[in-house]
């Protein structure tokens, strides 16, 4: 009877939360605005409605993914209030904690752009690495001396053109130490880098198309969906030729910005 109680709980806490999601964004933003906004979140990550309405953590995730930068104040902060009365505050804050204790490593040719990155992330709780092509692998070996997968970086970053040493040849050595690295590419050229990925490396591995906004970076670091999704194509790519799983990743990514 203990367990059932338990679970009854669970079930209303999830109510709760989806109502106070679907009353502020009705307020906020209209009938019409709350579907628009769900519309886009259930593309985005390919989960149901009631999915993203009922799980508080995930919807935290796709909002910043849809508002930017400007979700604090423009959807989460009337949310969050109502939460709080129910008693559910502690979700977030754990979330918030969990996200600062990120560590990450940013490989790129460009001290520039290195330094944005690491100011930007860096004032959302992560802990950055950054260097160049030719000294990732290097800093990779000296972050982890007791070789236990938990104590490698969650991300790392690789752009793929860099002189001495490609992302791709970077990424290559990285995942012959830990074939289970989240490895974020970034470049220019979107299906051009993914197919060199999945014909050379046999795998799916994430890239970010180049422009693009801090905000994007961060949500694609954030979206544990995407990785799971990656993950499945895998898992099962015994299944599937190179054509078709390069029209898998492709949808992913695209519907994930």
């Amino acid at each position: 009877m203990e367990n059932l109680g338990t679970e009854n709980n669970g079930v209303q806490h999830k109510r709760q939360i989806s109502e106070i999601i679907q009353g502020e964004l009705v307020d906020l933003y209209g009938a019409n605005g709350y579907k628009s906004i769900m519309q886009t979140m259930t593309k985005i990550s390919g989960k149901r409605e009631k999915e993203i309405i009922t799980n508080y953590e995930l919807f935290v995730e796709l909002a910043e993914g849809v508002f930017g930068r400007l979700a604090e104040s423009k959807i989460l902060d009337p949310i969050k209030l109502e939460i709080s009365k129910i008693g559910l505050e502690n979700i977030y804050q754990e979330e918030k904690t969990q996200s600062k204790s990120s560590r990450i490593l940013i490989a790129d040719d460009e001290p520039e752009i290195l330094t944005l990155y690491k100011t930007f992330l860096e004032s959302r709780g992560r802990e950055v690495t950054t260097t160049d092509g030719r000294k990732c692998i290097e800093i990779y070996k000296k972050a982890n001396p007791s070789e236990q997968t938990s104590d490698y970086f969650d991300i790392v970053i690789l752009d793929q053109k860099m002189p001495f040493m490609t992302g791709l040849q970077a990424a290559t050595e990285i995942l012959n130490i830990n074939p289970q690295q989240k490895i974020i590419f970034a470049s220019g050229y979107l299906e051009k880098t993914l197919l060199e990925i999945l014909t050379k490396l046999n795998k799916a591995i994430a890239v970010i198309e180049k422009p693009f906004s801090l905000d994007v970076l961060d949500y694609m670091i954030n979206n544990s969906i995407i990785f799971e999704k990656l993950e499945k194509i895998n898992l099962n790519q015994e299944e599937k030729d190179i054509s078709q799983k390069l029209h898998e990743v492709m949808a992913i990514l695209q519907n994930a910005v």
